[in-house]
Order: C-alpha cells, then sequence, then structure tokens
C-alpha cells in the first residue's frame, strides 16, 4: 500500500491543475467557467434559497449542485475523501503543512482546545448560510480564499480578500492543515456525514504492534492506534496511516 500516498499527490496535483487551467481559460475569455463554476460550497450557501424560490440562486448553477450531491455520495461512502484526495485548496494546505513540519513539529494543543478551535467552522457555516439566506447573495464570496487564490482577481476580490487569504495560509503554519481543521465551513458540512460511512478504516489489534506510527503520520491527529474503527468525523480517508503502518494488515479499509 505504500503506493497510496504517490497516488494521492497526483490526484491533488491534477484538480489543482483543473483549476487553474479553466481560471486562466475564464481571464482570457475562452470559457465562462471559473473556479467558482466547481465549488460545491456555492450549493450549500444557496440550498435553503433553491428549496425556497425553485431556481438557482446568484452565481450558483446546476453544475455546483450536481458536484454536490456526487460529493454528498462520495463521503457517505468513503468518508471526507473530497477533502484530502480533491480540493485544491485543501491540498496546498497540506503542502504548506508538509513543508513546516519538515523544519520542525507543530505544537500539540490539548484536547480541550482543538474541541474549540473545531467548533469555530460550524460557527462560520451557520453564519454563510444565514447571511446568504437574509441576502439573497453570495456575501461570503469576497472572504473565501478558495476564491480568491484561484479567482483570478474576480470581480469581488477586494485588498480584503487577500488579508483573508494570507492570514488563513498563516493559520495553517501555527496548527497543521489549520484552514481545513479549524475554519473551512464545507469541511464542516462534510463532518455531518461522516461518522457512520459504507466504507472505514479498521484496526486488526491482534496484528498491531501499537508502534504509533499511525498516530504521527495522520494531519488531523486521530488517535488510530486507540481505535477498533475509525468513525471520527475528521477521518478525510487520506489513507497516510494504512500507507506508512510498517505491518502488513494492522490497518484496511473496509465495511
Amino acid at each position: 500500500m505504500k503506493y497510496i500516498s504517490t497516488l494521492r499527490l497526483l490526484f491533488q496535483l491534477f484538480f489543482i491543475e483543473f483549476i487553474l487551467y479553466h481560471a486562466i481559460m475564464f481571464l482570457n475569455g475562452a470559457s465562462y467557467k471559473n473556479c467558482e463554476s466547481f465549488c460545491p460550497m456555492g450549493a450549500v450557501e444557496t440550498l435553503s434559497l433553491f428549496i425556497k424560490n425553485g431556481k438557482f440562486p446568484c452565481a450558483v448553477n446546476e453544475l455546483n449542485y450536481s458536484i454536490f450531491f456526487v460529493i454528498i455520495v462520495l463521503t457517505i461512502l468513503f468518508k471526507r475523501v473530497f477533502c484530502s484526495w480533491v480540493c485544491p485548496f485543501g491540498a496546498i494546505n497540506e503542502f504548506i503543512s508538509s513543508a513546516r513540519s519538515y523544519f520542525s513539529a507543530y505544537d500539540k494543543f490539548t484536547g480541550t482546545v482543538m474541541k474549540f478551535l473545531h467548533s469555530v467552522r460550524y460557527f462560520i457555516l451557520t453564519a454563510i448560510i444565514y447571511f446568504t439566506y437574509t441576502n439573497y447573495d453570495l456575501v461570503f464570496r469576497p472572504y473565501c480564499p478558495y476564491f480568491t487564490a484561484f479567482g483570478t482577481h474576480g470581480h469581488t476580490t477586494y485588498f480584503f480578500s487577500y488579508f483573508v487569504l494570507i492570514n488563513v495560509l498563516i493559520a495553517t503554519l501555527i496548527v497543521k492543515l489549520g484552514f481545513c481543521r479549524i475554519l473551512c465551513p464545507f469541511g464542516a458540512f462534510l463532518a455531518l456525514f461522516n461518522f457512520k460511512t459504507v466504507f472505514k478504516i479498521y484496526r486488526d489489534s491482534d496484528k498491531c504492534v501499537n508502534c504509533g506510527i499511525c498516530d504521527k503520520s495522520c494531519n488531523f491527529e486521530i488517535k488510530v492506534s486507540e481505535k477498533e474503527v475509525v468513525n471520527s468525523p475528521e477521518c478525510v480517508m487520506c489513507m497516510n496511516c494504512i500507507s506508512k503502518c510498517p505491518k502488513a494488515g494492522a490497518l484496511k479499509i473496509g465495511f
């Protein structure tokens, strides 16, 4: 299973290049699709408006909703695999975290502190849905780091947009995968579907040698070595724990 890390990296690079390609094509007027066209968060933001009025609001369309429903199905089947294999901004956060870890280890926060930090993204998610509904507009767009990073300076991108983006990246230097774990509203939404998924990671206690490598390899700091089944809503099925496990068969995907 050592090839998993390489395969996942190829997926991440592909989707980054895919979004950059469409961003450049949009900037040159060769396509009407930009990074926003492929963002599933747009469907989350406007779902209540769509249910209320029966039509696509703002800049959101059937493509956003189609991607959104596909991701929901994927999450129910394979946990938050979108976050670790597909999301371009999530990949950038992971690359930054890996580079940061190369020079020095991240400080460990207590469980109480991390629970509080995890709750921040739910507040952000709730605020986005509420203000989008009341304003009938994508009010979060100017503050969205994904749109700022890949939107080729879209019409709602301002100086403050870049200020937010820079600070989000700084957060990733302080907390491992800081944006993904603390600030990402779409990750918070997917976590709601991430408890009892069809496929999940199992630990065979008879084969496990309790080396703790799985715990160290988990970007979301899940204590895999203490679980028989990884049901955590934080698991993104990156499979780092499986690929780095020295004991064949100790960790595996099952249902």
